[in-house]
């Protein structure tokens, strides 16, 4: 079920038509661009980026096991819908996976 959550919330964030946010399809396929590095559910690890369980009112930088930047866990962002959308906007210069 978290896996969906996660999924949908993807949606949200990148999809400008909210109707589309409560479409679990829609969020699968959003997700699918991001499952290359980030883990989501109950057994979630840190793997080419951190997991995403729990992001919202979480501060970056902060999950153990994974290596971050000095810039991204010196950057003070605690995550909620407006951080997190406006962090995914420049993805090509963030993320090495091709879109």
């Amino acid at each position: 079920m978290r896996c969906l959550s996660v999924a949908i919330l993807f949606a949200l964030a990148t999809w400008p038509c909210t109707s589309l946010a409560q479409d679990a399809a829609t969020g699968e396929k959003t997700y699918a661009k991001c499952r290359p590095c980030h883990q989501v559910g109950e057994n979630a690890k840190a793997f080419a980026g951190p997991p995403l369980n729990g992001l919202f009112g979480r501060k970056a930088g902060t999950i153990p096991g994974y290596s971050y930047s000095a810039a991204n866990k010196n950057s003070g962002i605690v995550w909620d819908e407006a951080t997190f959308s406006e962090y995914i906007k420049d993805l090509r210069q963030r993320c090495p996976v091709p879109r």
